[in-house]
């Protein structure tokens, strides 16, 4: 979640910090004033491609900084962009470029842009989250490992069947690749334990500060003073004796804690050889994860993998008949894994459509309804699995696991593609959700989908601008409840116009623009009682009476 988020000379934003709290985070404000700021600030620091127009009037410089907490840690995430476009990243004080934000991204946000940006609309992004929400990902990896390994099969009797001197240079390339991998001498998690490393040995004198003011308050003589007084009220009143017990608890407390820190300030040590030497390290690790892969694992798995094909190769002779045995079996083991996926990942889509057809009743949509539209196509060097060509998985309806058996197009994901399909009539054939995303009850499909498939993701903070967008009256206090009922896991920003959904929000922001000599910026504060009041009254037509009343009535019937 984000505990504090602060931009700086990005776009209208002159100097803005806000402080989101857990549950469901609400943003309001006028027409123009700049409410989806925060949406594009959180979307740039996460590795978002944001040229420098997105530089204030009259700044040199843009900059997002926000205090995250992902899973047990809590860092601090920076990034920058200059006039002249150049970006910089950093986390926890450490350079971080725009790959490394985007990955924290993944773990630790959603964002929910305009409709057509949402990345929920792309067929190879619903097939993943269908993967999550089915707990189907053990079985997506294991199948990913079948076809790696069987892809390097099909490469090394490709290899076994070239000519001498081709087999040479692959003979040295696969040579070169393992002795760099392993004078390496890669330790798998090593690179997140350097990562640490380089954050401590980079705070070594703020570290040495902080402790060194700790045993300064430890050894202050007010603590003795208090002792000692503590010991003559005893002295006077036998009843007080427990008080000089609690002191003297304190006085053994406070020299244990004093000992522990001292021992803690020998661990620390400005050494820049070694801040020189992790950096290298990671320098090293980060050059190795650009050629052969994404983690260390990845990378030891590689020389794995590479060590086999030499070894393969080099007894190339006598073995090509082998290869093709073991890639023949291979082949039907993965072909037997990407059908049970296949089938599975139909039943996963049946669950996800009831689950997705009540929250739709919940948010008062009773005719629409989501269906899975499942496809495979031909390839002659395919997984020979049975399967028909496409299938629609709808509503009350349990897959038919039938089809032709044939030889189908294959990536390491199986051989599926899926389009999430949407109709919002009764009778009226479903279409694939992207060629339908516009308009508010588009806006209420998708909030609709994305609370289902939150309740199965790992917390996070979800990103929701004008998720409202085209809804009112009854049906915003229906969308605000379902925006609450997703709150309770996650950590929700929502930019709306409506006052209805703003009620619902455990804490309100409020974004007005302003103007001086230098220009028009917009500012964001929180709003609370009688401020909070005024803002629903406005959205209401008006800071009126009769609207302060139904502002309240509204925060009474969301329970805020």
């Amino acid at each position: 979640m984000i505990e504090q988020l602060t931009v700086t000379g990005f776009a209208v934003a002159r100097d803005v910090t806000i402080s989101p709290g857990p549950g469901l985070n609400v943003l309001t404000g006028e027409t123009g004033a700049g409410k989806s700021i925060i949406v594009d600030a959180l979307d740039f620091l996460f590795g978002g491609r944001h040229g420098r127009g997105v530089v204030a009037d009259g700044s040199e410089s843009a900059r997002v900084l926000a205090v995250v907490r992902a899973g047990e840690e809590r860092l601090s995430v920076e990034r920058n962009v200059r006039l002249s476009g150049r970006t910089s990243g950093r986390i926890d004080g450490e350079t971080a470029p725009a790959e490394r934000l985007r990955e924290l991204g993944a773990r630790v946000i959603d964002i929910h842009g305009q409709s057509e940006q949402l990345t929920l609309l792309r067929p190879s992004v619903q097939l993943a989250v269908l993967d999550a929400f089915g707990g189907l990902l053990d079985q997506r990896d294991a199948l990913a490992g079948q076809v790696r390994e069987l892809r390097a099969l099909r490469r090394e009797v490709e290899a076994v069947s070239l000519d001498s001197r081709e087999r040479e240079r692959l003979l040295d390339q696969l040579r070169f690749e393992v002795d760099e991998i392993a004078r390496a001498g890669l330790v798998p998690g090593e690179d997140e334990a350097l990562r640490r490393e380089q954050r401590r040995l980079a705070s070594v004198e703020r570290l040495l500060a902080a402790s060194a003011s700790a045993l300064e308050a430890l050894d202050a003589p007010p603590i003795a003073e208090a002792i000692a007084a503590l010991e003559e009220i005893a002295d006077g009143d036998p009843d007080a004796t427990a008080l000089a017990a609690e002191g003297v608890t304190l006085e053994q407390a406070a020299a244990d804690l004093g000992r522990s820190l001292r021992a803690y300030r020998e661990t620390l040590e400005d050494d820049p050889k070694r801040r020189e030497t992790v950096e290298a390290r990671l320098d090293l690790i980060a050059r190795l994860r650009r050629k052969y892969g994404e983690s260390v694992e990845a990378i030891l798995e590689y020389e794995r993998s590479a060590r086999q094909r030499l070894d393969a190769i080099e007894t190339a002779g006598a073995s090509l008949e082998d290869l093709r045995e073991r890639a023949g079996a291979l082949l039907d083991s993965a072909a037997a894994a990407a059908s049970s996926l296949s089938l599975d990942r139909r039943e996963a889509a049946a669950r996800l459509i009831a689950e997705v057809s009540a929250e739709l009743e919940r948010l008062e949509m009773p005719g629409a309804s989501l269906a899975a539209g499942f496809a495979c196509e031909d390839a002659p060097d395919g997984l020979a699995v049975t399967l028909p060509d496409y299938e629609v998985v709808a509503p009350g309806a349990a897959p038919s696991g039938g089809g032709e058996p044939g030889a189908r197009a294959f990536t390491e994901s199986g051989v599926d593609q899926m389009d999430l399909l949407a109709s919002f009539n009764p009778g009226a054939p479903p279409r694939p959700l992207r060629s339908v995303a516009s308009g508010g009850e588009t806006s209420r499909f998708l909030l609709a989908l994305t609370t289902v498939l939150g309740a199965a993701a790992e917390p996070r903070l979800v990103v929701l601008d004008e998720v409202d967008e085209g809804v009112g009256g009854r049906a915003g206090s229906v969308v605000g409840e379902a925006l609450r009922r997703l709150a309770e896991r996650h950590q929700v920003l929502c930019v709306t116009h409506l006052p209805q959904v703003a009620a619902f929000g455990a804490r309100h922001f409020v974004v007005t623009k302003a103007s001086d000599d230098a220009g028009v910026w917009s500012d964001i504060e929180e709003v609370r009682g009688e401020e909070r009041l005024r803002e629903l009254a406005l959205m209401l037509g008006g800071d009126t009476p009769a609207n302060r009343a139904a502002a309240a009535e509204l925060l009474r019937e969301s329970g805020e």
